[in-house]
């Protein structure tokens, strides 16, 4: 899939920060509580202040369900993160 070498790629602290800092705003649009969004994904209110502070990674899919709890679209909240975290160039060390 990737020329069949490894790869590395390290995202920093400051990228799940800029992703918290996103999904914030986005709650805030929404006109959400911390509580009600964590009501809505069957969590507490501290998980999504980790988030939101970027002390939690999230994956993929927990983003797509955070999207659906939010009422936008998944493809805006993509779109928003990519212009907020500042993506060095992918460095791809082959072994």
């Amino acid at each position: 899939m990737f020329g069949g070498g490894d790869f590395a790629l390290w995202i920093e602290p400051e990228h799940y920060k800029a992703l918290g800092a996103c999904l914030a705003a986005a709650r805030r649009q929404a006109k959400l509580t911390q509580v009600e969004l964590a009501e809505s994904l069957g969590r507490t209110q501290t998980f999504v202040s980790e988030i939101e502070r970027g002390e939690r990674r999230v994956d993929v899919l927990e983003l797509l369900v955070i999207a659906g709890a939010l009422g936008t679209h998944p493809h805006e909240l993509f779109a928003e993160i990519a212009r907020s975290v500042r993506w060095p160039r992918a460095r791809i060390s082959r072994r």
